[in-house]
This record gives C-alpha cells, sequence and structure tokens, in this order.
C-alpha cells in the first residue's frame, strides 16, 4: 500500500467514528458525538464540533448523499441551538441521547470554540438556508465580553466557568476558572471573538497571553507549559496558518513544524529510557496505561512528563508540517505494529515499553477529529480553505492584524 493510499484509508476509518458514535436517533440529543468509545452516552461539545466537519468531508467524497449531509448539519446546528448553554458558552460535556449537561461539567470555552470551528467549516461549504441561519445564531449569541478582566496590566480570557459549589475544576467558589495566559492552543478564541468584541480589546487579548520561547535541538518556538503536541494542532487544524504571519511576525505553521520536530527529537534523546522511542514520537495527552495522560517535551517551561506513551493521533496530526519524519513513523507502525491500527484507523495512542505492550482499546473523538482533518488538509486544503476564507475569520485576520504571506510552500512528498 502507498502513503497516500493508507492516508485515504485511516481517514475513512476516522468518518467511521463519527458516523457510528454521532446520536442519530431524532430527539435533543440528535447529532451529539460521543466523547469516546469507553462512554459512548457521553457526548463532548467539542468533538460534535469536529462532526460537523466530518459531514463536510464526506459530502465532499460522496461517502454520503447530500441530503443525508444535510440532514446531520441541520439537525446538529438545531441541537446546538436548544441545549443547555451559559451565555453561548456549552458544557463540556452532555448526555448524548438527552442534551442535558453531564452532571456538573464546567462550561468550556476551548471546547465551545472547538465546536464554532464545526459551525463555521459547515457554514462555509453548504449553502443552505437553514444551515447559514442556524449557523449565524450560534455564533452571534456568544458573550465573548463576559470572559475578558484584566491581569497584572495584561487583557486575558477566562478559561472555564461553573455555577456549582461541587462542580469540576472549582477550587474555593464557584466562578471563573483558570485564564488563559500561555501559548497553547486557543488561538481559534482570538479568530472567533474579534469580530464581536471592540478592536483594541481583541488586540490587546491577543497581546496578553505570553510567548515564551524555548528550543532544543536546534529548534527554537513558541512553546506551551508542558511541551505536549496537541495544543500546536487545534488550532490550525482549520486554520491555514502557512499563510499569515500574525502582528508580531510569527507564522504558526512553522510554530509547529519546530514544535514536532523538536518533539521527535526529544523522544530519541530518551530512548535510553523508552527504547520505542527509537522509532516512535508523538508525546502529548491521550490515553495510556495508567488512564488519561497529558504527557509532553523539551521545549517546556518544566521538565515535562512521559512514560513511554506515544499519542499516535499527534504524530498524525503533524503531517502537513513534519511529513516526512510522520510519514515514516506512520508507515512503520502500520507495517510493524498491526495491534496499532483497527476499525477506526490507528489507536488513540501505544505504549511498547509498559510491563506487557498496551494499544489504546479506544477511540477519543477530539484526538480522532484533529488528525482526520490534518489528513484532510494534506490532501486537498479543503478544511483549511473553508475555514479560513469564511468572512468572519477574514474579519478577525484584519482585525489582529494578521498578514497574508507571498508564498506558501508546503512539502507533502
Amino acid at each position: 500500500m502507498d502513503k497516500w493510499n493508507l492516508l485515504e484509508g485511516e481517514l475513512k476509518r476516522s468518518f467511521r467514528f463519527f458516523e457510528d458514535f454521532s446520536h442519530w436517533k431524532h430527539g435533543p440529543g440528535y447529532g451529539l458525538t460521543s466523547d469516546s468509545t469507553k462512554r459512548p452516552n457521553i457526548a463532548s461539545i467539542a468533538a460534535t464540533g469536529f462532526a460537523l466537519s466530518a459531514w463536510v468531508i464526506g459530502d465532499r467524497r460522496r461517502w454520503i448523499d447530500r441530503e443525508m449531509a444535510l440532514e446531520r448539519v441541520v439537525g446538529t446546528l438545531t441541537t446546538l441551538q436548544n441545549i443547555p448553554h451559559h451565555r453561548g458558552f456549552f458544557p463540556h460535556f452532555l448526555h448524548r441521547e438527552s442534551g442535558v449537561r453531564y452532571r456538573h461539567c464546567e462550561y468550556s470555552t476551548i471546547d465551545t470554540a472547538l465546536c464554532l470551528n464545526g459551525v463555521i467549516t459547515a457554514m462555509a461549504y453548504f449553502d443552505d438556508s437553514r444551515i447559514q441561519s442556524l449557523g449565524t445564531m450560534i455564533l452571534e449569541r456568544v458573550d465573548w465580553s463576559w470572559l475578558v478582566f484584566e491581569k497584572d496590566g495584561k487583557m486575558l480570557f477566562h478559561m472555564a466557568y461553573n455555577p456549582d459549589k461541587d462542580g469540576d475544576y472549582v477550587q474555593k467558589e464557584p466562578g471563573f476558572i483558570s485564564q488563559w495566559d500561555m501559548a497553547a492552543e486557543q488561538k481559534m478564541m482570538y479568530f472567533l471573538s474579534a469580530p464581536f468584541l471592540p478592536e483594541a480589546i481583541s488586540k490587546a487579548l491577543y497581546d496578553g497571553f505570553k510567548k515564551d520561547v524555548g528550543e532544543f535541538k536546534g529548534h527554537q518556538l513558541i512553546i506551551n507549559p508542558s511541551g505536549n503536541l496537541f495544543a500546536y494542532h487545534f488550532s490550525e487544524a482549520w486554520f491555514d496558518a502557512a499563510r499569515y504571519v500574525d502582528p508580531y511576525g510569527v507564522n504558526w505553521a512553522e510554530n509547529a513544524k519546530q514544535a514536532g520536530l523538536a518533539n521527535r527529537a526529544y523522544c530519541l534523546s530518551q530512548k535510553h529510557k523508552y527504547p520505542s522511542y527509537a522509532t516512535l514520537w508523538g508525546l502529548s495527552a491521550s490515553d495510556g496505561p495508567y488512564g488519561y495522560q497529558v504527557s509532553g517535551a523539551l521545549p517546556a517551561l518544566h521538565e515535562p512528563a512521559h512514560n513511554g506513551t506515544i499519542s499516535i493521533y499527534s504524530l498524525v496530526s503533524s503531517l502537513p508540517y513534519t511529513f516526512k519524519e510522520s510519514m515514516m513513523t506512520i508507515e512503520h507502525l502500520f507495517y510493524h505494529h498491526p495491534q496499532s491500527y483497527g476499525i477506526y484507523g490507528f489507536v488513540d495512542a501505544i505504549n511498547l515499553d509498559y510491563s506487557t505492550p498496551f494499544f489504546s482499546p479506544y477511540t477519543l473523538g477530539i484526538d480522532k477529529g484533529c488528525s482526520m482533518l490534518m489528513i484532510e488538509n494534506v490532501l486537498t486544503q479543503s478544511i483549511w480553505n473553508l475555514y479560513t476564507n469564511h468572512p468572519l475569520i477574514q474579519k478577525a485576520l484584519s482585525i489582529l492584524g494578521f498578514t497574508e504571506v507571498d508564498h506558501v510552500q508546503r512539502h507533502f512528498e
């Protein structure tokens, strides 16, 4: 099997996950997508955003017909209009069938943003008045100004909100939880909010988060604190970062490339502890032999945690930026570790250095969704083009001072 057929196969199997684990019984939870195969009855609002993008891919590739695609998108947007929200922000998790908030989980800014990215992608692709109307309502009701606050002279977004004293992530009193003060996966939030906030505040928010620079083995980049790889991909799965530099001259695609190369170099440097790192890389957040875990690599703000677990989806998500290095590892896994590949494509993570080699039995919606979009972008750039060229995102880029580069070089060989 050549590399292109391998990627096409992974793409189609990824799409199958969203078909099999989205709720298709008409009712209040229609279209919501499971957080993971481990707990299929619990929906993730972020996975639902990836699913909305999946129906675009499915329609373009004729894996589903137009009538079915429209039914899924319109139905999902109707659900998003009606499920619980707080000032437009969705709960992180919901009961998949009823659409009711799951326990006392937080209202999550980043998970809402991932969902909204799917809404924009669907709006950009389908010329359908119902989709345009529902999508516009969902986007416009989000009260971004409610999240804005000032700390140490910098304008920041709060990270989440929970009104319940015994709620998730509540430590002392209910209310706002933490803040986006670091370079991580939240860049999409500045794009989504800029058209709805005063220009000065939008610019101050983008300026407000720290842009710490680190270096490992000659790879210099703006780092996230823990060095996990997914943080360099979640915004970039939709936003064609290679086309733009930000007001400080940063090209986030080049940053993601350096992050991927540094992650691989760090794994090689640690192969004396974990022999599988000689051929495998991708330290991120994923399932693992000890449950869900967050691994990272240098450069980071502190010594990163890792235990031999490789997040396969993360090295796949790095394909647009480290095509040769990612493809080499993908082919190695496919041909030499068949247990890493199943009905929904590559498993979430593996750990060959565990006492008994570990192959994750679960598929996580946001992980599979990110790698799915990145493969589609390598093959066609369609998700990048739809999202980045949408008028809302174009307006945001103008407000924030992003400038388009003269020529984009993509190395998918």
